[in-house]
This record gives structure tokens, C-alpha cells and sequence, in this order.
């Protein structure tokens, strides 16, 4: 299997099936109503996807009651969390069937005292005002260390572009890259050439 791809950020329905035709491996919804990309969980689950394409709600520091409802609503495969606290935990019965992946900086999963069995880790820079989107990429040496060294299978994101993801995909070796900014025209709105080319690019890696 190649890179595996997820398109974050998509706002609309128009540009879920136009970017769904370019076969990503996840599409992205942000689940943080102070994002300027957040979407109301009840307006995803109006919309479909084509089979094989994973659902990813993104959330900050969430409740286990705000990660229910937008499972359900949304019609959700994944649930991305950014910000957890120290001992943070789900109650996996509950969310029995769906993938949760953990978005770090490279320092703190360096640093990080979980017990929690994610399924992916996500690579990411940071920024207090938002959850992704920055464009501003992370630390790719620290990344390629972690890849190496953590069994987990990591993303990376952060300020990746059609120009310059093939390039992060041969210095650092992640299990995945994630996009959102780098392929916009402005926040919510993407660019379908720039999604087509960063397509190309990663799988051509």
C-alpha cells in the first residue's frame, strides 16, 4: 500500500464529491465550532461518501458526549483528538468499530505519558487559536525519529503543499500525510487543482 492520504477541512458538499473523485483514503470534517472549518456534525451525516473513503471527525479536547453525538450524527469511521489531557481516556465498548487517532506535536508524543491504546498518531504544528490548518509545517527531523522508533503508525501534517509533500513522504517515511490549508483557496474552500496535484504528488512518492 502507498501513502495513505486524508484531505482535511472540506466544508461543503460540493467539494466532498468533487475531492471524493480523486480517491483520498480520509476526508476530514472539523468538529470545533470555534474553527473557522467546523461543521455541524448533522450536516455531514447528510452527505455520502464512496466506500473505501474513511470519515474523520476532528475534535478539541472533547467530551465523550460531544465525540457520541457527532459519531452518530456525522456517520464517523474516525475520531482525530486534539489537546487531550494527561490521563486521558474513552470508553472503547462505546465507540466500538471506529479508529481514534491522536494529534501531537512531535515534542509531546516524545514526552507523552498516555495509556491509551490509539490507533494512529498525528503529527501537527500548533497554534492556540486553531486545530490545524496553520501551514506551518512541524519538525520533520523529530518526525522521522518518531517514525521510526514508535510502533504506532503516524501521520504527518503541518504546512504540507503540493510542492513540497513528496519531499516530507521520502525524509520522514509516515504511515500517512494530512492536508488542509495547503490545498485552500481560503479556509473551507479548497482549490481542486492544488488537491489533484497534492494527490499526485504523494502517491507518486
Amino acid at each position: 500500500m502507498g501513502t495513505f492520504v486524508k484531505i482535511c477541512g472540506i466544508c461543503s458538499e460540493g467539494d466532498l464529491g468533487q475531492i471524493s473523485a480523486f480517491k483520498p483514503d480520509a476526508l476530514g470534517f472539523i468538529q470545533w465550532p470555534r474553527s473557522k472549518r467546523y461543521i455541524d456534525p448533522k450536516a455531514v451525516g447528510q452527505w455520502e461518501t464512496p466506500a473505501g473513503i474513511k470519515r474523520v471527525g476532528v475534535f478539541v479536547a472533547p467530551s465523550e458526549a460531544e465525540l457520541a453525538h457527532a459519531a452518530q450524527h456525522a456517520r464517523l469511521d474516525v475520531l482525530q483528538i486534539h489537546r487531550i489531557a494527561s490521563g486521558w481516556t474513552l470508553d472503547r465498548e462505546l465507540f466500538r468499530g471506529l479508529e481514534v487517532w491522536c494529534a501531537l506535536k512531535p515534542d509531546e508524543l516524545y514526552f507523552s505519558e498516555s495509556t491509551f491504546p490509539f490507533d494512529r498518531y498525528l503529527l501537527d504544528s500548533y497554534d492556540p487559536k486553531t486545530v490545524g490548518g496553520t501551514g506551518e509545517t512541524c519538525d520533520w527531523e523529530k518526525a522521522r525519529d518518531l517514525v521510526k522508533s514508535v510502533e504506532t503508525p503516524i501521520l504527518l501534517a503541518g504546512g504540507l503543499t503540493p510542492e513540497n509533500v513528496a519531499t516530507a513522504i521520502r525524509q520522514v517515511k509516515p504511515w500517512g500525510v494530512d492536508v488542509s490549508s495547503g490545498v485552500e483557496l481560503e479556509p473551507g474552500v479548497k482549490d481542486l487543482a492544488k488537491v489533484e496535484a497534492f494527490m499526485a504528488a504523494a502517491r507518486g512518492a
